[in-house]
């Protein structure tokens, strides 16, 4: 049986699905005849809202599409159809897959809703990747974007419309995130004169792990342009007490729609600084750190290294960012600490050479690794020999922790360690240094783009890529080991984050990049603004 996550099957809420076809059933109230698709309908819970308005008399007739791949859903929603159904609709119950249906339909509708499936590339066959390939390629789309179904739904929809056509989906936040869906905006921007788009405050889809989106968009309309909204508590919907805002400073800007919440003033006074700020990869270089391909058997702790003699092939590393809570550095007593704890901290650096030329018990090691496995993942199988991690390298001077909680992790090595690709490895290029580094990246200006440039999940974990590390700003100023020393005291002693950046942004956002302290203050506002909300304002920021 497959999992939901396979299917991508995650209903809509009952409050959301009467929220949208309610939205929306104004603007369909001047047509005689109603063509209605849903791509992936489901248990059928957005028919059963559809059937609870009361439509004019001025419409005749109402043509009602569904698509479903999965045959027990399709007899679900049948069920909500028909229940209480207006006595003009015309349902048209369609078992196939949306991908394949969408091939063949001449057809065009008036409106377009429902909950696309969520469905990672790696998860689709052969046949659905190629289709998904097809329609981005139709729409003049690059075919490496289509990463995950929905955006095939989306893309596919568009063209299905009428010229008076509305698509309203909801959509996974990655749609604002994610590099790749810049494309995808872009495409729907020209293709709708005005879109909306409601943002989340509460998780809607708690199993996506992921915050939702609803987009509302409108080939034809006499208020023309983009129109946002956060929606704190699911009551607004229901009493209508929300305001769509237009956004002109954030349409203007590179920054991602999911940064709708501040203001035209702020986002210019970032972009304003911004210009004058060289980014990170001016000092230093990111890499991501080592894969291993199976973390809980390449890195192992002392009890494994000493039952199976391995002490000659490791080296120490760190996994996870968990692991160096409140500090800037890293050292050995840092590393004793966690091994006294029983994590494992032994990366197993085996040469290149046959099983035969290690001793039995390395060869009983390798053999556990059989057993489970191991060997037969795919890049432990591209591998000369399977149990030789490539590219270990030197250990690097700082690393970064790309995903966090309350604020991003910049460490210094002291403790001369490698890392995961959990980590990305920093080495400063020549004439800089790594104190300087992460002394310059402690500030509210910095630590604001970090927001701003990342992705954020469900539970409020904060993500950067290789490539938004290295665009953050980043104000370099130049420090003595003295004032080195004394900023990691200052930052091992914090309360929160917050205690540490009122110095810092008064020595390097004023002393270095002469704001003024209105300006400052305003940066301390964005900053907070952008944490409680991926925070959902429900923790104040502590040590992480």
């Amino acid at each position: 049986m497959k999992t939901k996550k396979q299917i991508g099957k995650y209903y809509t809420p009952e409050f959301l699905a009467r929220f949208i076809v309610q939205h929306i059933a104004p603007h369909l109230q001047d047509r005689t005849v109603l063509k209605i698709l849903e791509p992936s309908v489901g248990d059928g819970i957005f028919l059963k809202m559809f059937n609870e308005l009361s439509l004019p008399e001025t419409i005749k007739k109402i043509q009602l599409e569904c698509v479903e791949k999965y045959k027990s859903a399709l007899n679900k929603a049948e069920l909500n159809a028909f229940h209480n159904a207006d006595r003009r609709t015309n349902y048209s119950f369609v078992h196939d897959d949306f991908l394949r249906y969408q091939r063949k339909s001449k057809k065009k509708f008036s409106f377009i809703l429902g909950n696309p499936p969520y469905i990672r590339k790696s998860l689709l066959s052969k046949t659905q990747i190629k289709l998904c390939q097809e329609i981005h390629i139709r729409a003049n789309l690059n075919p490496s974007i289509a990463k995950n179904i929905w955006s095939s739904f989306v893309v596919s929809c568009c063209s299905l419309l009428d010229e008076n056509g509305i698509m309203a989906f909801v959509l996974p936040a990655e749609l604002f995130q994610m590099t790749f869906s810049k494309d995808i905006k872009n495409y729907l921007v020209n293709q709708f004169d005005r879109i909306e788009t409601f943002t989340f405050d509460e998780l809607i889809f708690n199993q996506i792990g992921q915050d939702t989106v609803l987009l509302i968009c409108y080939k034809n309309s006499k208020e023309k342009g983009r129109f946002y909204c956060q929606i704190n508590d699911q009551s607004q919907l229901a009493r209508e007490s929300y305001t769509l805002s237009p956004n002109e400073s954030l349409v203007s800007s590179q920054m991602k729609w999911m940064h709708h919440i501040l203001t035209g003033e702020e986002i210019e006074l970032l972009e304003r600084i911004k210009k004058d700020v060289k980014s990170i990869s001016s000092y230093c270089s990111a890499k991501p750190g080592i894969v291993t391909a199976a973390n809980n058997y390449f890195i192992v702790d002392e009890i494994i290294e000493k039952q199976y003699n391995l002490k000659s092939y490791t080296k120490p590393i760190i996994q996870r960012g968990l692991f160096v809570n409140g500090s800037i550095v890293f050292d050995n007593d840092d590393l004793s600490k966690i091994r006294s704890e029983g994590r494992a901290t032994k990366l197993l650096c085996f040469p290149n050479l046959r099983e035969s030329y290690f001793d039995n018990y390395v060869n009983q090691f390798f053999q556990l690794g059989k057993k489970n496995s191991i060997n037969k993942r795919y890049k432990c199988s591209q591998r000369d020999y399977w149990f030789a991690v490539p590219n270990i390298g030197e250990p690097p001077k700082g690393f970064f922790f790309k995903r966090c909680h309350y604020y991003p992790k910049l460490l210094k090595n002291e403790a001369n360690v490698l890392v995961t690709d959990s980590a990305y490895k920093i080495e400063p290029l020549k004439e800089f240094f790594i104190e300087d580094i992460i002394y310059s990246f402690y500030n509210s200006f910095t630590l604001c783009y970090a927001e701003i440039e990342g992705r954020y999940y469900g539970g409020g974990v904060l993500e950067l890529t290789p490539s938004e590390f290295k665009k953050l700003p980043l104000p370099y100023y130049k420090i003595s080991q003295t004032d080195f020393d004394e900023f990691r005291k200052r930052f091992e002693q914090k309360e929160n984050i917050d205690d540490v950046l009122i110095l810092q942004d008064q020595i390097i956002l004023e002393g270095s990049l002469n704001l003024t302290i209105e300006d400052i203050k305003k940066i301390q506002t964005i900053k907070n603004k952008l944490v409680s909300k991926r925070l959902r304002a429900n923790s104040t920021a502590k040590h992480d």
